[in-house]
Order: C-alpha cells, then structure tokens, then sequence
C-alpha cells in the first residue's frame, strides 16, 4: 500500500495486505516453519486497513488455525476525520477533504456507499455483527494509542474514540506519565490530574509565549510552501481520482 496505493480504499489496501499474509505463510510453511500465532499493528490509516484485513482473516477461517494476540493501532482515525465543528473552514475541509483523496477520503469523511449496502465502511467496520467486530474480539490484547498534542489530522476523538477530550486546555492538568515511558505515554489508569496550583498569569504567558515561537517555523511554511502545495496536491488529486 506504498505511494499513491493508499488512495485506493481501506478495502483494497485490506484485501492486499491479506493477500501479503497469506502467501507469506504459505511461504514459511513451504519452507517448513509453523507459525502458530500472529499480531497486527496498523499505524494512521493502516489501523483501518488492519481492521478491514482482520474481518477478511476471521472469515477465511485463519483464526482457527493462528492465535491472534496483540492488535494494536496509532493514530488511527476509528471514526473519520471529518470534524463536527462549526464555521465555515470545517465546512470547506468536510467539503474538500472528502472530495480531494479519491476514495480513501470519501471513506475517512463517510460520503461513501460501500458495496451498494447504504453505509460507510467506517460503519460497516464498526457493526456489532460483522466479521470485523468478531475478528477484533479474537485478539487477546487489543490497543489504540491516540496524540494528545499536535495532531491535526487525527485528532484525539476519533484516534482515542472519545465523546469527550480532557486535553483541550493543558494549563491546568498535571499529566501523569507512564512509569518509564515519561515524557512519551501516558498512564492509562490515572492519565491526568488536576493542577495543585492554579497556573499563575505570568507562567500562562510564558508558555504562550513559548508556544508562539515554536510555531513561527509553522507560519513561515504556511505563507511560503502551503499555496505552491496546494496546486501539487489539487493536480495529484486528480491523477488519483482518474486511476
């Protein structure tokens, strides 16, 4: 699914990422290893394209003959990446967005109609009954890992599948760190904690201040590459949508 592949569908990119594993088994039992369990990691995309491959895996009947143990995703917009804020430039990413990436973005921003059913495949992937649910139920372990800070493409709500994003102000939270994976992972039993101390005027100033010249590169990018990338990206869309 390198390069312009990742254009064309989470179903097609599942279907050959479990082609991939197939004949890679086929190959080590040829050549006379046994494989007796397996794990999936998916990272951004790839986390859906992992979960459209695990629904395929369970219906071929794999996972009777493999333990599944570890499922595990990054940054992986479970449910879309279009926003339900209001105004009108998250109109126009919905509006573009979903029309600008071919197929993998009617999916991401569920415009799509898979297979004639009348839902997105999001939704289909998401459906209790489905071959996908119960793949994913097969797993010992099943993860997700989501940014907190920093990711505007995946946001927290879908990567984290969230109502609710304790992270929005950050002045006021003690974040509390996974033993030994500070200042990276975040523990999962006792995440955030409020602030001791209200953060002083001053502190919150400084760290805006902070905040405003690490951006400064940000805002150079944004005046002098984004107009000269956009064109490159409007005529590769199109390449893509024609293919």
């Amino acid at each position: 699914n390198i390069g312009s592949f990742t254009y064309d569908g989470i179903e097609t990119g599942g279907e050959r990422v479990t082609t991939e594993i197939e004949e890679t088994l086929q190959a080590l039992e040829e050549q006379g290893e046994k494989v007796t369990k397996i794990s999936i990691i998916g990272y951004s995309l790839g986390g859906l394209v992992a979960r459209y491959c695990v629904g395929l895996l369970h219906s071929r009947g794999w996972f009777d003959k493999l333990q599944p143990v570890n499922f595990t995703t990054f940054a992986t917009p479970h449910i879309g990446i279009r926003t339900p804020l209001l105004g009108w430039h998250n109109r126009i990413w919905n509006i573009a967005g979903a029309r600008t990436l071919s197929m993998s973005g009617r999916q991401l921003f569920m415009i799509d109609n898979f297979r004639n059913t009348g839902r997105p495949l999001l939704s289909i992937l998401a459906d209790e009954n489905s071959a996908f649910i119960s793949g994913l139920q097969a797993f010992k372990n099943r993860s997700l890992y989501a940014n907190i800070i920093n990711d505007r493409s995946v946001a927290f709500y879908t990567s984290y599948i969230a109502c609710h994003n304790p992270f929005v102000d950050m002045h006021n939270l003690k974040i509390n760190y996974l033993p030994g994976c500070a200042p990276v992972i975040l523990d999962p039993a006792d995440p955030v904690s409020r602030q001791t101390s209200p953060t002083s005027l001053n502190e919150r100033l400084a760290g805006n201040a902070r905040t405003f010249y690490k951006r400064l590169p940000f805002f150079f990018f944004v005046v002098v590459f984004v107009p000269i990338g956009t064109i490159l990206f409007l005529i590769n869309s199109v390449v893509q949508n024609v293919q």
